[in-house]
């Protein structure tokens, strides 16, 4: 185990400013007890030679390590903290000191740094986890870090392989995909029941399935109300509310958070997840990874303006159980393989653009800003062709960012503002143009 107090001696600038950097967001006092509970548990689940542990990407269908007792590890979630703590750049060049590229995942990058340097996870570290899962929705470079991670500590590795349902493929590919998806499925049941020594029990499986199910549907009950107006939460709130669904280390402590975040809601708006007075000035939609280390970016420069973030596909792909399990494992395993194929990060150009004419309806937006992200290319592929529909069907203003979610060397404060500042004038004249403006 790492130890905590080292490193902070070691390292006495680095947790000032990443004090500083946690002060910066927007956290309850419920949301940062639960963060620090998931980092303390990581910490102390390597004391216990009994716990199995594993590290897992984000989207790998971590339900079925948990039914057989597996604790997970979030190597990218630790970076995102880390983020938000404004903290990676030197975790970030000491992996490329170790001949990482550039343009490479600066969550990897940040993660390997960190655990290469021996820090903690509370700054990005990782130790070495019994097992390591990866799956490729969406990144193939994440597939390849776990794979190359487990190769370098002798561990095991799974690996998901999750297709792509490009344009033009119908019914009939798709349900082949399902095919191949399930069953990989069925091997991973295998690989766990191999390398924790128990057998599958479907019970326990399904009923940890339920729970997930029940945790994406309150988040997005909660979610639905910043369809209203004003809306209930922004997007600077949402991207570290969602860590308990990303990571989900205790699925009944997940639900109780998100019921108490929905009950709250009720009693505020009632059921009027629509529209009342109060109107955001700009309602704006984000494409992409949010930009960890600058929630500035979010609470004052776009704020200040009076542009909120009311909806983003981002935290939108990570409820991933859209549907109560099936009736039995079969159906289940199948169900789960389709819900792969329709999250918001994995559909193709023609289904993204029928997602975001929903999204602007739904949510009566004045702008979109897509992150052109200088190092996740796959989540930046199409977004041209995005922009383009959107603009010609709807006549939206639409703002590229080209910078990064991890990496604050690819900020350029005074550019950005620029654009931001020209994006305004956009949506402003857009306004005037329909008799919206205020």
């Amino acid at each position: 185990m790492i130890n905590i107090t080292r490193f902070i001696i070691k390292n006495p600038k680095m947790l000032v400013e990443g004090l500083k950097g946690y002060l910066k967001q927007p956290l309850t006092p419920r949301m940062f007890q639960m963060i620090m509970q998931y980092i303390n548990r990581t910490k102390l689940m390597k004391l216990f030679p009994w716990v199995k542990t594993g590290s897992f990407t984000a989207g790998f269908p971590v339900e079925f390590a948990r039914a057989f007792g597996v604790f997970p590890y979030y190597p990218e979630a630790y970076a995102a903290l880390t983020g938000s703590a404004e903290c990676t750049l030197p975790s970030i060049e000491h992996a490329e000191s170790l001949g990482y590229s550039k343009d490479l995942c600066s969550y990897m990058k940040t993660s390997i740094g960190a655990s290469r340097l021996g820090w903690p996870e509370d700054f990005g570290g990782n130790e070495p986890t019994d097992m390591y899962f990866s799956a490729n929705p969406v990144c193939d470079t994440h597939m390849k870090w776990f794979e190359n991670d487990a190769k370098i500590f002798g561990k095991p590795h799974f690996g998901l392989d999750v297709p792509s349902l490009v344009a033009g493929e119908g019914e009939e590919r798709l349900e082949e995909y399902i095919d191949y998806v399930e069953e990989q499925l069925w091997d991973l049941i295998r690989f766990l029941e191999k390398h924790t020594g128990k057998k599958f029990n479907e019970n326990k499986f399904l009923k940890t399935i339920d729970r997930s199910a029940e945790i994406s549907r309150l988040f997005m009950d909660v979610y639905d109300y910043r369809k209203r107006f004003p809306a209930n939460r922004y997007f600077e709130w949402v991207r570290l509310y969602m860590l308990p669904l990303v990571c989900q280390w205790n699925e009944n402590d997940a639900v109780r958070f998100y019921k108490k975040h929905l009950e709250m809601a009720k009693k505020r708006y009632g059921d009027n997840k629509v529209i009342e007075s109060g109107r955001e000035k700009y309602r704006v939609a984000w494409e992409g990874i949010t930009i960890w280390y600058k929630v500035d970016l979010y609470r004052k420069v776009l704020a200040e303006k009076g542009a909120k973030i009311v909806a983003e596909s981002y935290t939108d792909s990570f409820p991933l159980r859209k549907k109560p399990a099936g009736p039995t494992v079969s159906a289940t395993l199948r169900q789960m393989a389709r819900e792969f194929m329709i999250v918001p990060y994995t559909l193709n150009i023609d289904e993204r653009i029928k997602y975001f004419d929903k999204l602007i309806t739904d949510y009566d937006l004045d702008g979109i800003i897509m992150l052109a992200n200088q190092s996740c290319r796959p989540q930046s592929t199409g977004l041209q062709d995005l922009r383009d529909a959107l603009v010609e069907k709807w006549g939206i203003p639409v703002l590229m960012l080209n910078t990064d979610h991890c990496d604050p060397r690819a900020y350029a404060e005074g550019p950005i503002n620029t654009r931001i500042d020209g994006f305004i004038e956009m949506m402003e004249a857009k306004k005037k143009r329909t008799g919206k403006a205020a």
